[in-house]
């Protein structure tokens, strides 16, 4: 894994995640670190009218636009809130090798219900292809989404 302090690129993630509320669109930002370099994106569902541009997935393809699909092999990304399965796929496809997570749903709530991403990659079969850790900057993100709303 790469040498990076955690908690200033989740708080470059937070910063993402700001400034998407304020585009109008879902409060999440990523960021994904490769030994190319790093990437900060944030949800543009609204804004791009794009379904698919979580954030996640925005990190994941504005790296492998710059830098080529297998510069991801490997590769950390940070993002304030739990991927959805859409990402969560997204990124395993593009072999990220250590998942950040800033916050988490509330498993059994409406709309994905038992979803964890741990159990999702576990139905894939690639239960231990990511290292998955949380906490990073988990007050200040707790706080943020709850004033977000």
């Amino acid at each position: 894994m790469l040498a990076v302090d955690q908690g200033q690129l989740m708080s470059q993630a937070l910063d993402m995640a700001r400034e998407a509320l304020a585009a109008g669109d879902h409060p999440y930002g990523s960021v994904v670190v490769t030994a190319s370099g790093t990437v900060a994106e944030r949800n543009r569902v609204n804004s791009a009218s794009d379904p698919t541009a979580h954030s996640e997935v925005m990190a994941v393809r504005t790296a492998a636009a710059a830098w080529g699909i297998g510069s991801l092999r490997g590769s950390l990304l940070l993002t304030t809130f739990e991927p959805c399965p859409m990402c969560l796929g997204a990124i395993a496809e593009a072999g990220v090798g250590t998942l950040v997570i800033g916050a988490r749903r509330t498993v059994g709530e409406a709309p994905l219900g038992d979803y964890t991403v741990e159990a999702l990659l576990g139905l894939m079969g690639r239960g231990g292809d990511i290292a998955i850790t949380e906490g990073v900057l988990a007050e200040p993100i707790a706080l943020f989404y709850a004033a977000a709303g």
